[in-house]
Protein backbone atom coordinates (compact mmCIF):
# COMPACT_ATOMS: atom_id res chain seq x y z
CA UNK A 1 0.00 0.00 0.00
CA UNK A 2 1.18 3.50 -0.80
CA UNK A 3 2.32 5.30 2.37
CA UNK A 4 0.97 8.63 1.06
CA UNK A 5 -2.54 7.25 0.71
CA UNK A 6 -5.04 7.97 3.43
CA UNK A 7 -6.00 5.11 5.70
CA UNK A 8 -9.47 5.04 4.15
CA UNK A 9 -7.99 4.71 0.64
CA UNK A 10 -5.69 1.89 1.81
CA UNK A 11 -8.67 0.09 3.30
CA UNK A 12 -10.62 0.38 0.04
CA UNK A 13 -7.68 -0.89 -2.03
CA UNK A 14 -7.17 -3.84 0.30
CA UNK A 15 -10.86 -4.75 0.32
CA UNK A 16 -11.04 -4.48 -3.47
CA UNK A 17 -8.17 -6.97 -3.84
CA UNK A 18 -9.49 -9.36 -1.20
CA UNK A 19 -13.09 -9.39 -2.46
CA UNK A 20 -11.95 -9.66 -6.07
CA UNK A 21 -9.92 -12.79 -5.36
CA UNK A 22 -12.00 -14.37 -2.58
CA UNK A 23 -15.51 -13.03 -3.17
CA UNK A 24 -17.63 -11.14 -0.67
CA UNK A 25 -18.47 -14.14 1.49
CA UNK A 26 -14.94 -15.54 1.24
CA UNK A 27 -13.44 -12.35 2.65
CA UNK A 28 -13.51 -12.25 6.44
CA UNK A 29 -13.04 -9.28 8.70
CA UNK A 30 -9.86 -10.88 10.05
CA UNK A 31 -8.49 -11.04 6.48
CA UNK A 32 -9.34 -7.37 5.99
CA UNK A 33 -7.71 -6.36 9.29
CA UNK A 34 -4.58 -8.37 8.49
CA UNK A 35 -4.29 -6.94 4.97
CA UNK A 36 -4.88 -3.36 6.14
CA UNK A 37 -2.60 -3.83 9.16
CA UNK A 38 -4.75 -1.58 11.33
CA UNK A 39 -6.64 -2.10 14.59
CA UNK A 40 -10.30 -3.07 14.42
CA UNK A 41 -11.37 0.25 15.93
CA UNK A 42 -9.61 2.16 13.18
CA UNK A 43 -11.39 0.11 10.54
CA UNK A 44 -14.76 0.81 12.12
CA UNK A 45 -13.89 4.50 12.35
CA UNK A 46 -14.18 4.63 8.54
CA UNK A 47 -16.84 1.99 7.88
CA UNK A 48 -19.64 0.57 10.02
CA UNK A 49 -19.68 -2.87 8.35
CA UNK A 50 -18.16 -5.09 5.71
CA UNK A 51 -21.18 -4.39 3.53
CA UNK A 52 -20.56 -0.62 3.76
CA UNK A 53 -16.90 -1.19 2.85
CA UNK A 54 -17.69 -3.27 -0.23
CA UNK A 55 -20.40 -0.87 -1.40
CA UNK A 56 -17.78 1.90 -1.12
CA UNK A 57 -15.42 -0.26 -3.21
CA UNK A 58 -18.16 -0.58 -5.84
CA UNK A 59 -18.69 3.17 -5.97
CA UNK A 60 -15.12 4.36 -5.55
CA UNK A 61 -13.00 1.62 -7.14
CA UNK A 62 -15.01 -0.58 -9.50
CA UNK A 63 -17.28 2.07 -11.03
CA UNK A 64 -14.36 4.38 -11.98
CA UNK A 65 -12.42 1.39 -13.39
CA UNK A 66 -15.44 0.43 -15.50
CA UNK A 67 -15.79 4.05 -16.69
CA UNK A 68 -12.15 4.07 -17.69
CA UNK A 69 -12.25 0.66 -19.32
CA UNK A 70 -15.40 1.41 -21.31
CA UNK A 71 -14.31 4.89 -22.32
CA UNK A 72 -14.41 3.99 -26.04
CA UNK A 73 -11.90 6.50 -27.34
CA UNK A 74 -12.43 6.72 -31.06
CA UNK A 75 -9.64 7.27 -33.51
CA UNK A 76 -10.45 9.69 -36.36
CA UNK A 77 -12.29 7.95 -39.18
CA UNK A 78 -12.59 4.77 -37.13
CA UNK A 79 -15.91 2.99 -37.33
CA UNK A 80 -17.74 2.74 -34.00
CA UNK A 81 -17.85 -1.04 -34.30
CA UNK A 82 -14.05 -1.09 -34.65
CA UNK A 83 -13.83 0.95 -31.45
CA UNK A 84 -15.90 -1.68 -29.62
CA UNK A 85 -13.85 -4.52 -31.15
CA UNK A 86 -10.65 -2.91 -29.88
CA UNK A 87 -12.17 -2.75 -26.39
CA UNK A 88 -13.18 -6.41 -26.58
CA UNK A 89 -9.62 -7.40 -27.43
CA UNK A 90 -8.21 -5.01 -24.80
CA UNK A 91 -9.74 -7.28 -22.15
CA UNK A 92 -7.36 -10.10 -23.11
CA UNK A 93 -4.39 -7.90 -22.16
CA UNK A 94 -5.56 -7.72 -18.53
CA UNK A 95 -4.22 -10.92 -16.95
CA UNK A 96 -6.11 -10.57 -13.66
CA UNK A 97 -9.32 -9.82 -15.53
CA UNK A 98 -9.01 -12.97 -17.63
CA UNK A 99 -7.95 -15.11 -14.66
CA UNK A 100 -10.43 -13.87 -12.03
CA UNK A 101 -13.12 -12.33 -14.21
CA UNK A 102 -14.87 -9.01 -14.10
CA UNK A 103 -15.01 -7.75 -10.49
CA UNK A 104 -18.41 -6.17 -11.12
CA UNK A 105 -19.81 -9.37 -12.59
CA UNK A 106 -18.41 -11.44 -9.73
CA UNK A 107 -20.13 -9.24 -7.14
CA UNK A 108 -23.26 -9.23 -9.27
CA UNK A 109 -23.45 -13.02 -9.27
CA UNK A 110 -22.70 -13.32 -5.58
CA UNK A 111 -24.56 -10.39 -4.04
CA UNK A 112 -27.35 -9.09 -6.30
CA UNK A 113 -29.65 -12.06 -5.72
CA UNK A 114 -29.46 -11.66 -1.95
CA UNK A 115 -28.95 -7.94 -1.28
CA UNK A 116 -31.00 -5.11 -2.78
CA UNK A 117 -28.35 -2.45 -2.09
CA UNK A 118 -25.77 -4.37 -4.12
CA UNK A 119 -28.30 -5.06 -6.86
CA UNK A 120 -29.13 -1.34 -7.20
CA UNK A 121 -25.48 -0.20 -7.24
CA UNK A 122 -24.40 -2.91 -9.70
CA UNK A 123 -27.38 -2.19 -11.97
CA UNK A 124 -26.44 1.51 -12.01
CA UNK A 125 -22.90 0.67 -13.14
CA UNK A 126 -24.19 -1.82 -15.72
CA UNK A 127 -26.64 0.72 -17.15
CA UNK A 128 -23.85 3.30 -17.38
CA UNK A 129 -21.73 0.86 -19.43
CA UNK A 130 -24.69 -0.07 -21.59
CA UNK A 131 -25.52 3.59 -22.22
CA UNK A 132 -21.93 4.24 -23.29
CA UNK A 133 -22.15 1.44 -25.85
CA UNK A 134 -25.59 2.58 -27.01
CA UNK A 135 -24.35 6.13 -27.36
CA UNK A 136 -21.39 4.99 -29.40
CA UNK A 137 -23.62 2.89 -31.66
CA UNK A 138 -26.48 5.39 -31.91
CA UNK A 139 -25.19 7.05 -35.06
CA UNK A 140 -23.58 3.97 -36.56
CA UNK A 141 -24.76 2.84 -39.94
CA UNK A 142 -25.36 -0.89 -40.14
CA UNK A 143 -25.90 -3.24 -43.09
CA UNK A 144 -29.25 -4.22 -41.60
CA UNK A 145 -31.69 -3.00 -38.99
CA UNK A 146 -30.16 -3.35 -35.56
CA UNK A 147 -31.72 -2.84 -32.16
CA UNK A 148 -28.89 -0.91 -30.54
CA UNK A 149 -30.31 -1.54 -27.05
CA UNK A 150 -30.28 -5.32 -27.36
CA UNK A 151 -26.95 -5.28 -29.25
CA UNK A 152 -25.43 -3.35 -26.33
CA UNK A 153 -26.73 -5.98 -23.89
CA UNK A 154 -25.41 -8.75 -26.15
CA UNK A 155 -21.92 -7.23 -26.24
CA UNK A 156 -21.73 -6.84 -22.46
CA UNK A 157 -23.23 -10.25 -21.73
CA UNK A 158 -20.86 -12.00 -24.11
CA UNK A 159 -17.82 -10.37 -22.55
CA UNK A 160 -19.04 -10.94 -18.99
CA UNK A 161 -20.02 -14.51 -19.80
CA UNK A 162 -16.48 -15.17 -20.95
CA UNK A 163 -15.15 -13.58 -17.80
CA UNK A 164 -17.41 -15.57 -15.49
CA UNK A 165 -15.55 -18.87 -15.79
CA UNK A 166 -13.62 -20.11 -12.79
CA UNK A 167 -9.90 -19.30 -12.73
CA UNK A 168 -8.93 -22.86 -13.69
CA UNK A 169 -11.25 -22.67 -16.74
CA UNK A 170 -10.14 -19.20 -17.84
CA UNK A 171 -7.29 -18.33 -20.13
CA UNK A 172 -6.38 -15.63 -22.60
CA UNK A 173 -6.63 -18.14 -25.47
CA UNK A 174 -10.06 -19.32 -24.38
CA UNK A 175 -11.31 -15.75 -24.04
CA UNK A 176 -9.98 -14.77 -27.47
CA UNK A 177 -11.35 -17.90 -29.10
CA UNK A 178 -14.82 -17.25 -27.70
CA UNK A 179 -15.05 -13.51 -28.33
CA UNK A 180 -13.94 -14.03 -31.91
CA UNK A 181 -17.52 -15.09 -32.63
CA UNK A 182 -18.84 -11.79 -31.26
CA UNK A 183 -16.21 -9.85 -33.21
CA UNK A 184 -17.09 -11.68 -36.43
CA UNK A 185 -20.78 -10.89 -35.89
CA UNK A 186 -20.01 -7.21 -35.29
CA UNK A 187 -17.91 -7.09 -38.45
CA UNK A 188 -20.86 -8.50 -40.42
CA UNK A 189 -22.98 -5.54 -39.28
CA UNK A 190 -20.45 -2.96 -40.38
CA UNK A 191 -20.90 -1.02 -43.61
Amino acid sequence: MNSKQSTREKILDAIFALVYINGYNGTSMSMILKECDIPKGSLYHYFKSKKEMVLAVLKERISPKMDEFYEFKRVDDENEIDTIILSIFKVSQKDLLVQYGCPLNRLNQEMSPIDKDFEIEINNIYENIKNKIKSLLANTRFKQDVDVDSLSDFIIMTIWGNLSLSPNQSSKDRYLSSVTHLVNYLKLLKI
